[in-house]
């Protein structure tokens, strides 16, 4: 009992057994795929050398090599999946604490029981059974022990994802290979026994049923070697039957094959996006592609940033994709659909559908389901009268396209030169651009006055500075949700790390004075 709960309460013993798990079970494990090309190339050599076995003699050093190490291996693994597969030490702890609740005696049988059940529950299962089978071609000195390599090449199956994916998909159709062997099975006798009828007494071939059911099946399945053929004229029509029942099975069987791993590509593409995700950094996520999104795609993919694109419909997704961006198939509002992305991946959630309802219920279920505030969500509002509620959803900016548009038409109508200006900034037609440089700590920025750094020389136009506390010493000031921004900052301002500055200028000047701060914070 003590150790159950020394075990229970060993950090290291749980990484150990946590890092073997993976190791065994975690498709997304990087060593993983390291683990399952090394054992994919142990089992190829295993099972040459018990090939070549079968009718040369095969050196002794192979031989060892065979039976002490590889066999050793696949024995280790074997024992490694059944340890891994449930923590025996947890069961003796609830029967303990189940006792002391009750106020009964620890029922020791009850507990063996119950381990020897999990334990069994996996050595029963097929793919540990085909461990175990692998392992005895290893033992030389009964060759009938020889016929289990076979196993060894099931194990294969073990460490190839696609021919997961094959039997997968095969026994999702299940049902309908089940019908169509059934119904392959009922004509092949009816064949069999009517040619045997026909034929038992003309045909020296078919001296018995089972020449008879194995030429109809040889019909049935269009092969034809030949070495039966009909000599009545009732046997070359019931050839003729057969073959045309035949093609319509093999089109059946080709059908559900087909339609099955049609079904099958969606969740692999879909599997494949899930895991470009995993391997991003700093990712957005886009949910729903919209114009607006449409938009901000352009934009994304111009500056390389990382992103993906969420939508519900197929059409949207198919017209994301034939722009190569990175799109997936999923309804964010399902929690299942949640988990399978990497929110720890994601920094910022553009909700950008046109139906502000949807998009309420978008950033809600991503606020339950990931409670971390520093994921910024930005969500676009259709009418006005939501604003209010979609932030109380919890988006952090809401934009209203329509206010922008008439903004800018106001704009256009009164100061037209401005407008031409914001537009070419906006669509970055010049190259123009506007934007944020964040002051890092130990930078060329941190601690600096704003008079000490030469925009000139940089090519570049400071808007305004945003800072977290107000200053006194500036009047002249907005407030935002994430600080204080300042026009027009005076040379005497002081910058410090987390301040954020914001500069015009052309794009090659801005990212290369943004490289200037990153590097020397290095």
């Amino acid at each position: 009992m003590a150790f159950a709960f020394y075990l229970d309460g060993n950090e290291v013993y749980k990484k150990v057994k946590k890092f073997f798990w993976r190791l065994m079970n975690d498709d997304t494990y990087q060593y993983k795929k390291v683990f399952d090309f090394f054992m994919f190339f142990l089992v190829l050599i295993s099972v040459g050398i018990l090939l070549y076995d079968i009718k040369n003699e095969v050196y002794p050093l192979l031989e060892d090599f065979d039976f002490y190490f590889i066999t050793t291996i696949f024995l280790i693994e074997y024992i490694i999946r059944l340890w891994v597969y449930n923590d025996i030490h947890k069961i003796i702890i609830q029967e303990y604490e189940e006792a002391y609740f009750l106020g009964r005696e620890f029922n020791l049988k009850k507990v063996f029981k119950e381990i020897l059940l999990k334990k069994w529950e996996y050595i029963k299962s097929p793919f540990a059974i085909i461990d175990l089978l692998a392992i005895l071609p290893g033992y030389r000195p009964l060759r009938i022990f020889r016929i289990f390599v076979i196993f060894r090449l099931f194990k294969l199956l073990r460490y190839t994802k696609s021919i997961n994916t094959f039997i997968e998909v095969l026994a999702n159709k299940r049902f309908e290979l089940f019908i169509l062997l059934i119904a392959v099975s009922f004509v092949t006798f009816i064949g069999g026994a009517v040619i045997y009828v026909f034929e038992a007494h003309s045909n020296p071939k078919i001296e018995n049923l089972f020449d008879a059911i194995y030429w109809s099946l040889i019909t049935i399945s269009t092969v034809g070697y030949g070495d039966i053929t009909p000599v009545t004229k009732e046997g070359r029509v019931l050839t003729m039957i057969l073959i045309i029942f035949g093609i319509g099975f093999i089109s059946f069987a080709t059908s559900i094959i087909a339609s099955a791993f049609t079904e099958k590509l969606e969740e692999l593409k879909a599997e494949r996006v899930v895991r470009t995700i995993k391997n991003m950094n700093d990712v957005y996520l886009i949910c729903g592609y919209s114009n607006e999104a449409e938009i901000l795609c352009e934009r994304f993919s111009k500056e390389n940033q990382d992103f993906v694109v969420v939508d519900i419909d197929d059409k949207r997704i198919s017209k994301a994709s034939i722009k190569g961006y990175i799109a997936l198939k999923g309804d964010v509002t399902q929690k299942d659909f949640l988990k399978s992305l990497d929110f720890e991946k994601i920094s910022k959630v553009f909700v950008l559908t046109n139906n502000d309802i949807s998009n309420a219920f978008m950033i809600l279920s991503i606020r339950a389901f990931f409670k971390d505030d520093d994921i910024k969500i930005i969500a676009l509002a259709n009418d006005e009268k939501n604003i209010s509620k979609i932030q109380k959803a919890g988006a952090d900016y809401v934009v209203v396209p329509t206010s922008v548009t008439s903004l800018l038409i106001a704009e256009y109508i009164g100061n037209p030169i401005t407008f031409e200006v914001i537009d070419a900034i906006l669509t970055e037609k010049r190259n123009a651009v506007i934007d944020e440089i964040i002051v890092i700590e130990d930078s060329i920025l941190d601690g600096k006055l704003i008079g000490e750094i030469d925009f000139d020389k940089y090519k570049l136009i400071l808007f305004g500075v945003l800072k977290k506390k107000e200053s006194n010493l500036l009047n002249k000031t907005f407030s935002l949700s994430n600080g204080h921004f300042y026009f027009n900052p005076p040379f005497d301002l002081k910058l410090e790390a987390g301040d954020i500055i914001v500069v015009m200028g052309y794009s090659i000047s801005v990212n290369y004075f943004k490289y200037l701060v990153e590097r020397s914070s290095i």
